[in-house]
């Protein structure tokens, strides 16, 4: 029950003791007025009347007193409890907004006060951890840039830390890999086990491992046929007998491929210039040692050390060739945005006086070797000037079928296919390296072709690019939020969840997810067209672990959907089938804690099709909405929107009403809840749980007193 429920109650109990009271003495005159006389009587009656009127009028001063102490001082303060519980446990810099008639004095500014205090010592405890932390933070810095994937697991083989080497080198299976997912999921459970015992055993001996090194070891990769060459080490965690692994991985087949190649190309170059070598010295010792050799026979050997250095000079050549490939095999993809390459190739554009080049949409996140990408698309733009003429180009990127499009458009007509081809054999040379145009574009997975641009008169060359983990996509403009969905039967029986209903809420993995559809009723046919997540672990919002993926709805999508989010039908064309995205979407949530806002609506998208997907999301199921209203009953905006501004979340409007913009929106407002449900006594799930549902009947009653 509200404060204001519990004021409006002690009023109701007054009232009724009042009227008790004077219904017991109006009884008690009652039964005596046959023994009075009519003179009496009549005096009595008209006091009883007078009476009556006094207490209504007495009753409508203390409604109207009532109501006024409602509006100065029930309601400030309980706008105060519930700004001092955020401003304690969400956003220290929450303004306070109260009416100026109320009767709390100086309590406002003193909270005001308190909460300036809050931030500032937050500050400089941030400050002090900040700079007690550079450290760690630039070995952080180092492990992640480390061009070796690196893996930390603790004694249960649960990830605890890994690096973007690891995520490019175990990208075929980005869903397994992630903080409190078995690193099992990835590699070949035995020679993992194995070396971890040995470990163990060598840590137990005084100076064993030391001695003894990092354990080196192959296994193999889940995901696909690469062997892995690996490294394991062996450190104490804070407590007594807990231990962590880190763990080193390369591609072992292509490490020994190179290794190899290394070795064939000096062996080759030894047994190609010895022969040459040796002639040379022979002529050379020869012409010293005779002086006075007759010109004829000194024309030879001159003759015979011009043909060797001759020869000499095209083995080193074929040489140079041959190890020039093998530095070009070793390099290494970057996130890159879009926009910093388009603008480091117009500023090179601009520099040679060349057509101009022009950025167009929105950056997005790529994979690519970047000098190396920008020689491709310079000689590209160079190729491109030649067939059409020395045309303006536009560089847009666009979302596509698990990769992103850079595409080139110009106004003209596109290039054949076959002196896009013909391109491949170009060299190119970085630093002193000749590379070829193919090769470059191999390295990258791109197929390049050209096509008529949808814009008419114009024309375009297509390079399918690799996107980062970081990418977000579909930047629309703001618009309303979608209407609540009260189908709360979905939230699941608490029985079934057994012990983890004691679970602390701090300790527990969380996936908060979003989706996007082609309408507002699932039930009558509307189907996903996107689908993503974002993972909590120990209380840390891990953006670099997310699914994000678009779904072929095999229906139309209304233009009324496509303006909230965006998506159109040549977007999902190219898509995966629901079929396929919802399993991989269910091993990327694993056993964790579902959390979305408006809840209802999106599992009902997915518990349609479990059936047909063969799979169940039996997850237990945390709504940010209904927290919300079980937090701050008294407001009554819960869009996201508006719990976001409330708790002090930064929401970037151009990630809005996205499935990943959302998500990631919602899953920062969850850390805000987390800490003031705590601040409120729900500390485990069931507790969390059991807050949710409490609230389901007061929406629903409340969406059809609305209706």
């Amino acid at each position: 029950m509200s404060s204001r429920a519990r004021f409006w109650g002690l009023f109701g109990v007054i009232l009724v003791v009042i009227l008790g009271a004077f219904g017991g003495v109006s009884w008690k005159l009652y039964q005596e007025l046959p023994e009075l006389d009519s003179a009496t009587m009549t005096w009595m009656q008209n006091g009883f009347l007078y009476l009556l009127m006094a207490l209504f009028l007495l009753l409508l001063v203390m409604v109207q007193i009532w109501a006024w102490l409602d509006k100065v001082l029930i309601q400030p303060l309980i706008h105060i409890s519930r700004a001092v519980a955020i401003i304690a446990n969400a956003d220290p810099a929450h303004e306070i907004r109260l009416e100026p008639d109320h009767l709390l004095g100086a309590l406002p500014e003193s909270a005001r006060q308190m909460g300036t205090a809050l931030l500032h010592a937050r500050r400089q405890v941030a400050e002090t951890l900040a700079t007690h932390a550079e450290g760690l933070e630039r070995l952080e810095k180092v492990i992640k840039h480390l061009n070796v994937g690196l893996i930390v697991i603790n004694a249960d083989a649960a990830i605890v830390l890994y690096n973007v080497a690891a995520q490019n080198l175990f990208r075929n299976r980005l869903d397994a890999l992630g903080l409190g997912r078995s690193v099992y999921e990835l590699c070949a459970r035995t020679p993992l086990e194995t070396t971890m015992d040995f470990l163990n055993r060598c840590h137990s001996v005084p100076g064993g491992c030391e001695e003894k090194g990092d354990a080196r070891f192959f296994c193999a990769a889940l995901h696909d046929d690469v062997m892995l060459d690996c490294a394991m080490s062996i450190f104490p965690g804070r407590q007594l007998g807990h231990h962590y692994y880190l763990i080193t991985f390369e591609e072992a087949t292509r490490r020994v491929s190179g290794l190899r190649r290394s070795d064939r190309l000096i062996r080759h170059a030894l047994e190609n210039i010895r022969g040459p070598v040796a002639n040379l010295r022979a002529a050379a010792e020869t012409l010293m040692a005779y002086g006075d050799m007759e010109s004829e026979a000194r024309e030879r050997f001159v003759r015979v050390m011009h043909d060797e250095v001759g020869e000499l000079s095209v083995r080193l050549d074929s040489i140079a060739t041959e190890a020039d490939t093998l530095a070009a095999e070793h390099w290494i993809l970057n996130d890159v945005l879009t926009s910093d390459l388009i603008d480091a190739l117009a500023r090179r554009r601009e520099r040679d006086q060349r057509a101009p080049v022009t950025a167009i949409g929105e950056p997005l996140w790529i994979q690519a070797d970047a000098p190396a990408l920008l020689l491709a698309l310079e000689c590209m733009l160079e190729k491109i000037g030649q067939q059409v003429g020395p045309v303006p180009i536009e560089v847009e990127a666009l979302m596509g079928n698990h990769r992103i499009y850079l595409d080139l458009i110009w106004a003209g007509s596109p290039v054949s296919a076959s002196q896009v081809e013909s391109w491949h054999a170009i060299n190119l040379e970085d630093g002193g390296v000749v590379i070829r145009l193919e090769e470059i574009l191999e390295r990258h997975g791109c197929e390049v072709w050209s096509q008529v641009h949808r814009r008419a008169g114009h024309a375009m060359l297509r390079l399918p690019m690799a996107p980062s983990p970081r990418q977000w996509r579909f930047p629309v403009q703001q618009i309303p939020e979608r209407p609540e969905f009260y189908d709360f039967s979905l939230m699941g029986s608490f029985e079934t969840l057994g012990t983890r209903l004691a679970m602390p809420l701090g300790g527990l993995s969380y996936v908060v997810f979003d989706s996007e559809t082609t309408g507002l009723h699932p039930s009558q046919g509307d189907e996903i067209i996107a689908l993503a997540g974002v993972r909590i672990v120990n209380g840390r919002v891990l953006l670099g672990e997310r699914f994000e993926c678009l779904v072929n709805p095999r229906r139309p999508i209304p233009v009324e959907s496509i303006r909230i989010h965006g998506i159109t039908e040549e977007d999902v064309r190219d898509q995966p089938f629901i079929e396929e995205v919802l399993p991989r979407f269910k091993a990327f949530v694993g056993n964790s804690v579902l959390v979305a806002h408006n809840a209802a609506f999106d599992m009902r998208f997915l518990q349609l099709k479990e059936e047909s997907c063969r799979v169940r999301f039996d997850n237990p199921v945390l709504d940010t909405l209904l927290l919300s209203v079980y937090l701050h009953d008294e407001v009554t905006d819960h869009t996201l929107d508006a719990i976001a501004e409330r708790l002090g979340v930064d929401v970037q409007t151009h990630l809005r009403h996205t499935a990943m913009g959302d998500a990631t929106v919602t899953a920062e407002v969850f850390m805000k809840l987390l800490d003031l449900l705590k601040a409120k006594g729900i500390s485990t799930l069931g507790l969390a749980m059991r807050a949710s549902d409490s609230m389901v009947r007061i929406r629903r009653q409340q969406a059809e007193a609305n209706y």
